[in-house]
């Protein structure tokens, strides 16, 4: 190349990078609450000495294409090295950011997983040969302070399987008092039996072998509490090894371990029994089962306690389904209520379309009390369908419970649209429409406003006439309660009040601990302190 064009060229990729660079200086640069969910790239765990329980926080700061220039630890309470997060996360990737309809820098928290690195398992330890019939892999799971399903499955090499859930297992540990107080957590307990293809168990003692299951420790134990214990048991002829994982990914268990659980529950099917699936109603119509008894009933009663469950199968609903058009008595009372009022709840709580849908087909709205489709439609899940049809169908949409409304539901972590910022903004407009109060009040004396994170559900609530300075005993207002930059400025545009105070201190204040740039602008601009 002549020297000539190369200097032409040089010249043109230094103007291009002096561009995106005044570009992404000239920009402003806004806060986010929290920049985890706008991550498109980048590993979130980090490994070394110590193990956490992924607390450890940094603040980024990206440009208008999303890449970070700036890292810095923040919010360090375990004392952990920063280096490994901070290296991690400036090569991270996330969605440019907008702002007033203009590209703008973000400045915001993400968490990164710290865990102790993994313990190699020993290579050379051989894995043993034997014939299908003296093979065999058991995997127990013990129950938590919560839902975890408690059982033992064993899958033999000629494809036997049996599960239980018997109470001979974890004796004289904490799973034994979370298996008495909490129980086990599974839709149909007791011993069970079935068949696989014997190929299936034997690509999956392949995978045992790859991991050099006999080369890993026995245990591996992180120090906290109320998890649920698991321990793997592969048996082949004489030779026998058990590995015990308690939260054993924080205390360098490798992840093939936690891989290798799930591969055995999903060779055997587990899901059949623990959680409700198609392959359940097929067993359950193979035996006979009489879906109108009583026991038919309780089954549907059971498998509402798994869809409530803090991570939920995918399966259980239709599962659900599937017993409804099978003609289990709805108007049977189980408890306080009727299978079918129980039904249309969660339903309607989960934002479970399907599963409503079915229930309305069957004429169940129309035989629930009107009291219970009004505590339905108050505690509302991300279903603006659900929310239209529950009013009409008598629920009163300006009730207020202990909880609030489904409006002030609707914001802060938790809430059941909390991950679809479209539905979330469909559920508002619909609610609102529906003539749900903007200015009820919460069980922490908050409005819908308050706590607010989301600068498109701030604008419309005001847009609707919510106030934006509304106040609690301790003198919280919308401005007070947000987490967001962009909110707080939405809200000063709006007539918050930039001098208002509580127990937490000024506005300012509160700009400066959370990093909000373009609340500090507005206040400097307005000689607000």
């Amino acid at each position: 190349m002549k020297a000539g064009v190369l200097l032409k060229s040089w010249l043109l990729v230094s103007v291009v990078l002096v561009d995106r660079s005044c570009a992404a200086n000239s920009a402003p640069t806004v806060g986010i609450y929290t920049l985890d969910d706008q991550r498109v790239s980048g590993g979130t765990t980090v490994f070394g000495k110590e193990a956490s329980f992924g607390d450890f926080t940094v603040l980024v700061t990206i440009d208008t294409a999303g890449n970070v220039i700036k890292a810095e630890a923040t919010d360090n309470y375990q004392k952990l090295d920063p280096a490994p997060a901070l290296a991690a996360v400036r090569k991270w990737k996330f969605r440019p950011q907008i702002f007033d309809s203009k590209p703008v820098n973000a400045v915001g928290r993400v968490n990164v997983d710290y865990r102790k690195s993994p313990i190699p398992a020993d290579a050379s330890i051989p894995f043993p040969k034997g014939e299908p019939a003296e093979t065999s892999i058991t995997l127990e799971r013990s129950a938590c302070y919560g839902t975890c399903p408690d059982y033992r499955l064993t899958v033999r090499g000629d494809g036997l399987v049996q599960f239980d859930t018997g109470n001979d297992h974890f004796r004289g540990s904490a799973a034994e008092v979370h298996l008495e107080y909490n129980g086990h957590n599974v839709l149909l307990p007791g011993p069970h039996t079935a068949r696989i293809d014997p190929l299936i168990v034997a690509k999956l003692l392949d995978r045992f072998q790859a991991a050099h299951f006999f080369g890993l420790q026995n245990e591996y134990s992180y120090g906290a509490t109320d998890a649920s214990t698991q321990k793997l048991t592969v048996r082949v002829g004489s030779a026998s090894k058990s590995v015990t994982d308690y939260i054993g990914t924080m205390a360098g268990m490798p992840q093939e371990v936690r891989d290798l659980e799930d591969a055995v529950d999903e060779a055997a099917g587990t899901a059949r029994w623990v959680n409700g699936d198609e392959q359940t109603l097929a067993e359950l119509d193979a035996a006979h089962f009489n879906y109108r008894s009583g026991a038919g009933a309780k089954l549907a009663i059971a498998a509402v306690q798994k869809l409530n469950d803090y991570r939920s199968s995918p399966h259980t609903e239709a599962f659900l389904i599937g017993l409804v058009e099978r003609g289990v008595p709805l108007d049977a009372k189980v408890g306080e209520a009727t299978v079918g009022t129980t039904l249309v709840q969660v339903a309607a709580n989960k934002g479970n379309e399907a599963l409503f849908a079915e229930l309305s087909e069957r004429k169940v709205l129309a035989a629930t009390p009107r009291s219970s489709i009004t505590s339905a439609f108050s505690d509302v899940g991300c279903s603006a369908k659900i929310a239209r049809t529950l009013v009409a169908n008598g629920a009163d949409p300006h009730i207020v419970s202990d909880n609030g409304t489904a409006l002030t539901r609707l914001r802060g972590s938790g809430a059941s649209c909390e991950d679809h910022p479209e539905k979330m903004m469909e559920m508002a407009h619909t609610l609102i429409a529906l003539g749900v109060p903007l200015e009820a009040r919460d069980n922490l004396g908050w409005t819908a406003l308050m706590g607010c994170d989301s600068p498109e559900l701030a604008q419309l609530l005001l847009n609707r006439g919510a106030n934006a300075n509304a106040r609690t005993k301790d003198g919280t207002t919308p401005l007070l309660a947000t987490d967001d930059d962009r909110v707080a400025v939405i809200l000063l545009r709006a007539g918050a009040d930039p001098r208002a105070r509580n127990d937490q201190g000024s506005v300012r204040k509160q700009a400066i601990k959370s990093a909000w740039p373009a609340t500090i602008v507005w206040l400097d601009q307005h000689g607000v302190q």
